[in-house]
């Protein structure tokens, strides 16, 4: 992968981790550090960058993770990742650290959630996708006055991308049909057979961005989906497996074989490979991708197939 483990076990420098759980507490800008400093641009991959967990000043039932220096950053140049939970629920806690891994390798991600809002146990059965959340994000930072000022005009506005996982990955397949998005990643994922969360999968003939779709092996209730949900895509789609990870190793840290460290590793740096790729049109991390030799594919433990790239 492009970030080997000495790097990655940095990258960690700072987070607390227990369990696949990492929590900084609730105060309104809360530092994940990384071991490194700020590269001078956006472009820059290699180096991650300590990061803050943050209320979105002006959107309620939202947090942003960013940057912590984003001055680092030229005017319009970092892009924005609007991400929904596992379950469509309301609470990012625990996926702080992964969605921090995101944000530190140049990334504005936006989570559905508050800042100190806590987890809801179990899902309803009658729970429905709610796209319009990732899209009520993506109007924060692109539209508002109070996302400038917070975010130091440093979101680009052209290059979005939607990510989500589980029922969170079919908000993000939802929301992947809004004009401004380029690039989506549905972990965990995918529109079922028969009508579950509101929708049903004829709402695939909706997109038209590249996307990425990921499983995680036999143990992963949603390999099945993802697998016919690929099948059925017309767009550039790439669908990668990891035999361990199951449903929640590659967000929680919770896999098979694989200690919780290394697999959140390889999520995050799956996804930020994934957004250079697509918004960035970054050739080092399309060969992770694409290719009978592709980065990934020589991996133990995953698989990797596409269509139409």
């Amino acid at each position: 992968m492009r970030y080997n483990h000495l790097r990655a076990v940095s990258a960690l420098a700072g987070l607390s981790i227990l369990g696949g759980l990492a929590l900084t507490g609730c105060s309104s800008a809360e530092s994940t550090a990384s071991a490194e400093e700020p590269a001078a641009a956006a472009s820059s991959r290699d180096d991650y960058h300590a990061t803050v967990r943050e209320r979105t000043n002006g959107l309620d039932g939202h947090t942003v993770y960013h940057p912590a220096d984003l001055s680092a950053f030229p005017d319009s140049s970092v892009p924005v990742l609007a991400w929904a939970n596992g379950g469509c629920r309301t609470s990012n806690i625990a996926v702080t650290s992964f969605l921090s891994g995101v944000a530190a390798q140049g990334y504005i991600v936006i989570a559905n959630g508050a800042l100190d809002e806590l987890p809801v146990d179990q899902l309803p059965d009658d729970t429905l996708a709610r796209p319009d959340r990732l899209t009520d994000a993506i109007d924060w930072a692109v539209d508002s006055d109070e996302a400038a000022e917070q975010l130091g005009h440093k979101a680009d506005s052209d290059k979005i991308g939607v990510m989500g996982t589980s029922c969170g990955g079919v908000e993000a397949l939802l929301a992947a049909a809004d004009p401004r998005v380029k690039s989506v990643a549905g972990l965990n994922t995918g529109f079922f057979p028969n009508k579950r969360f509101g929708y049903e999968r004829n709402a695939l003939n909706d997109i038209t961005v590249p996307t990425l779709l990921f499983n995680g092996g036999p143990a992963d209730q949603a390999t099945k989906n993802s697998v016919e949900n690929f099948d059925l895509l017309t767009v550039p789609t790439v669908l990668v497996s990891q035999e361990t990870a199951g449903h929640s190793g590659l967000t929680y840290g919770l896999s098979g074989t694989d200690t919780s460290a290394q697999m959140m590793i390889a999520g995050y740096g799956m996804v930020a490979d994934w957004f250079d790729y697509t918004l960035h049109n970054s050739e080092p991390t399309k060969k992770q991708f694409v290719g009978t030799d592709c980065g990934l594919c020589t991996e133990p433990g995953w698989a990797v197939q596409t269509k139409n790239l």
